[in-house]
Formats: structure tokens, C-alpha cells, sequence
């Protein structure tokens, strides 16, 4: 076939697409499926809602009565998935919404920081140099601010568990210049009003793709430390204070793919110095394999604890039966640190990392830093995922399959004693409040 016949059916297709709509009899037939599998499959749908809420919303997203374009049938329906308020549960954002990677989409080109209802510049990407740090801006294609974070807020897929408007906040704010691309479609530029020495400006700002953002913030903000790429890595061993970094509890990014040498070699590192003091920084961490978490555990607390347990839906015909003994994970006494351990949370902290903290929260030796996590603190649903189309809109949802008890506190949220958060002036100085907090305590 030819390259420009190929080309044009394309075209033809992305015409199509863009265009297509959905009308009353297929949204509401979707929403029933929908329904239907989040009570058959997911193992604790009603774990931050009750079910006659849950009906309600249903029943007033069922009475829809227009047709509606694809990108007001994500959000619609997304009402739907987020009602029970489990931060593993999703819609996947297709081609229909945002281009693929290898189509080159087109994003605003910088990241932003959110205080209240303001936005503000919080690394400029752009050929425009007036867009500082902290530049704040009031206005997207005339959209004011505040009315523009509560349409993005429509289309934000990513959510924490249970209700917490500073998750929400997190997630708007992680996730702005996809959601901006998702309610304005691509645009070759965006024109914003911005603060700049107090006097309202306009200016445009073309979009790039993501080749050519990867490619500025290397230039603009260059990494020194290769150790900041791993998932795990001491930033900071001493006598007086040790820093470990976690940013994620994958394991296929784990040096060499062995989290239990990897682990060991760390502690083994601490121990060496005789470290006093270890701050433990798991914010912005959202999970993954439970049993490394258990690893770092067994070098932190000094009685054996009780290992997570995994139960299922009834109906799940393959299931994974509930452990009916309780596991014991027994401390590991070689490197052990027996110093004050500083935990650092916020928003972004998400399911293992909320295991981890929730196992440490109640040692006398620890104290947790920072903002009340984004993950659920006695459990979550998640372990193992199943995913399906909707028969008519053609929205791939995933659900957990397994229920997970943490055996760790029976408390929903996970809020640390000391509760520190980044304010305005903290975030344009540039400064760590939390850590900085964390380092106060150990000068006392």
C-alpha cells in the first residue's frame, strides 16, 4: 500500500476519532458494566464509601441524556471509578486524549508548584526567560486560575486512596501539563497572563514534546550525583547523620536486581559510620513490591513483625487464599540501627512506602515528618490487576484484585507527628522544609 494512502487513512481515522461521540444508550450501558465489575472484582469497593452513596452517584451519572465526545465521556465516567476512592483503581488515558510518545504530543514546557488556588513557575523549559522561578500565573487562553485547576480537576486520573484535597492537589499539580493538554487539546501555543514585578503581562508560550523537555532540564538543571537516579541511594553517611533515599519500590530497577544485597550493602554502609541519626526520605514514593519494604524493616525494627496478609474477592475464581497463620519477619541483627530514625511522608506517599511508615510510626526511636500520606495506612487494594475494555466507549479500566491487610495500625490515614509543610516563601528560596526539620530535630 502506499506511504500516502497509508498516511491518509490515518488521517481519515484521527478525524473520526477526534470527532466521535457517544450517545445516551451506550454511556449508560457502559456505566452499568462499569458498575458491575468494580462490585464483582474489586476486593473492597466500599472501604472510604458506603454503597447507597456509591448507588447515588451511579444513578445520577445513569440519567445522562445527551451524547457525549470522548473527551467528556473520559471525565463522566471517571466520576464513576473515583467514587470509591481507591488509588488503584483507574481509566488509562488513551490515544483518543493524548497522543502517543512516538507521535511527539505537543506539552506546555514547565513544571509548576500549586499553593491554594495559585500556580506558580516552578522550572521554566521554555525559550522565554521571564518565567522564573515563581512567576505566577493567573491566566491559561484567558481561563482564570482558579476556574482552570477546578476543570483540570474533571480529568485528573491519578488519585490517592480515601479523600484528602492535598492528594488531589499533588496529582493536579504532578500531572498539570497533561492534564492541560488533555482539556485544550494539542495547541502549537498557549498564551498566559503571568505576575512579573507585580504588573499582569501576557505572553505565549509554544509547546514542545518530550524529547526536547528531557533535553532542557538536562541542560538547565544537571544532574552531579548518578546516585540520583536509582531508586534506593545514601545521599548523605556520617557519624552524626545518615540521609537514605527511596523513590520507588520497584524492583526491576533495584541495582543488579538484587533488593536484598542492595539493602544489606546500605545498612552495612551506616553501620561502618556509626551513625547516630537516619532520615529516611519516602516522599513522592508511590510503592511497589511489598517484600522490600519488609527487607529495610528487618534492619529497623528490633522485635519480629507481623509480615502483610493478602486476601480476595469471593468472587474471583482464581484467587489467593487469605494466610491463616500470622508471618513473622525476624530482625536482622547484623547492621541493625538502633539511632532516631526521621521518616520523611507527603501526598505522593503511596501504598509500600505507606507500609513501611505505618510499620515504623509507633517505634520510640522514630519520628515521622511531613504530610499525611496519600496511600491508605491499614491496607490496600492492589497485589495484582486485571484490566478491560468498555464495550461501547472502548476505555481500558484496571482494578486490584487482592485485598491487603498491612497489619500495621487499623487507623484509614497514616499523619505524622510532626506535621511540616512547604508555604510559598520555603518553595521560591528553594528550601526542603521537612528535611530541614528533620535536621533541626537532630541539632537538638
Amino acid at each position: 500500500m502506499p506511504k500516502t494512502l497509508i498516511a491518509f487513512l490515518f488521517l481519515l481515522i484521527s478525524i473520526k476519532s477526534f470527532g466521535q461521540t457517544f450517545s445516551p444508550i451506550e454511556l449508560r450501558a457502559d456505566l452499568a458494566f462499569l458498575k458491575e465489575r468494580i462490585e464483582e472484582i474489586h476486593p473492597n469497593p466500599y472501604k472510604f464509601i458506603e454503597q447507597n452513596r456509591f448507588q447515588q452517584i451511579y444513578d445520577s451519572l445513569y440519567k445522562i441524556e445527551r451524547p457525549l465526545a470522548v473527551k467528556q465521556t473520559f471525565a463522566h465516567l471517571l466520576n464513576l471509578t473515583r467514587a470509591i476512592r481507591c488509588g488503584h483503581t483507574s481509566i488509562l488515558v488513551d490515544e483518543r486524549l493524548i497522543k502517543p510518545n512516538n507521535v511527539n504530543p505537543q506539552f506546555l514546557p514547565m513544571d509548576v508548584a500549586i499553593f491554594g488556588d495559585k500556580v506558580y513557575v516552578s522550572r521554566n523549559l521554555s525559550e522565554n526567560n521571564l518565567l522564573v522561578k515563581g512567576t505566577e500565573i493567573t491566566a491559561i487562553e484567558d481561563i482564570p486560575i482558579p476556574k482552570l485547576l477546578k476543570n483540570l480537576s474533571k480529568y485528573t486520573f491519578q488519585n490517592g486512596d480515601g479523600q484528602n484535597a492535598d492528594v488531589e492537589t499533588y496529582y493536579l499539580q504532578r500531572n498539570f501539563r497533561r492534564l492541560l493538554y488533555l482539556f485544550f487539546d494539542e495547541q502549537d501555543e498557549l498564551h498566559l497572563k503571568v505576575k512579573i514585578n507585580k504588573e499582569e503581562k501576557s505572553l505565549s508560550v509554544k509547546t514542545q514534546p518530550l524529547a526536547y523537555l528531557r533535553e532542557m532540564e538536562a541542560e538547565r538543571n544537571p544532574i552531579r550525583n548518578t546516585d540520583f537516579y536509582k531508586n534506593i541511594y545514601l545521599s548523605e553517611n556520617t557519624a552524626k547523620t545518615s540521609v537514605l533515599r527511596i523513590r520507588s519500590f520497584d524492583g526491576n530497577e533495584f541495582e543488579n536486581g538484587n533488593f536484598h544485597n542492595e539493602i544489606q550493602n546500605i545498612f552495612k554502609k551506616i553501620a561502618e559510620k556509626q551513625s547516630k541519626n537516619l532520615i529516611i526520605d519516602i516522599r513522592n514514593n508511590a510503592g511497589g513490591g511489598l517484600d522490600y519494604a519488609d527487607e529495610i524493616l528487618k534492619y529497623l525494627l528490633a522485635k519480629p513483625f507481623t509480615k502483610y496478609q493478602i486476601s480476595s474477592s469471593p468472587n474471583i475464581k482464581d484467587k489467593k487464599k487469605a494466610l491463616s497463620v500470622n508471618r513473622f519477619y525476624e530482625p536482622i541483627h547484623d547492621f541493625q540501627f538502633r539511632g532516631n530514625v526521621f521518616v520523611l511522608v507527603n501526598e505522593g506517599t503511596f501504598s509500600t512506602a505507606v507500609y513501611l511508615a505505618a510499620h515504623l510510626q509507633n517505634q520510640e526511636n522514630v519520628k515521622l515528618i511531613g504530610t499525611t500520606c496519600g496511600g491508605s495506612a491499614d491496607g490496600s487494594s492492589a497485589g495484582k490487576f486485571t484490566s478491560f475494555t468498555l464495550p461501547n466507549t472502548k476505555f481500558t479500566v484496571s482494578l486490584p484484585l487482592l485485598k491487603i491487610n498491612y497489619n500495621a495500625t487499623n487507623e484509614l490515614y497514616l499523619k505524622p507527628k510532626h506535621e511540616v509543610r512547604q508555604n510559598y516563601a520555603d518553595f521560591l528560596a528553594g528550601e526542603d522544609t521537612a528535611f530541614d526539620f528533620a535536621k533541626s530535630l537532630i541539632g537538638k
